[in-house]
């Protein structure tokens, strides 16, 4: 049992266009990881400054609406 010429192109084109897709969803992934251990570094360095001031120290005031 032999596939068509035509059969094998087809099938070809439609696993490259999931290989495409596939790409743009690695990329869009590793952007999100990216900007998940930006914020992960972000957050540390305020931690790390809020653990250095006394617990006494006010940090936040509510000024009320805008």
């Amino acid at each position: 049992m032999s596939i068509s010429n035509e059969a094998l192109h087809k099938l070809a084109r439609e696993i490259e266009t999931q290989a495409v897709a596939a790409q743009q969803q690695i990329g869009l992934a590793r952007t999100q990881m990216a900007a998940k251990q930006r914020e992960q570094r972000l957050v540390s360095l305020t931690l790390s400054e809020l653990a250095s001031l006394p617990e006494e120290a006010v940090v936040y005031e509510g000024v009320g609406k805008m």
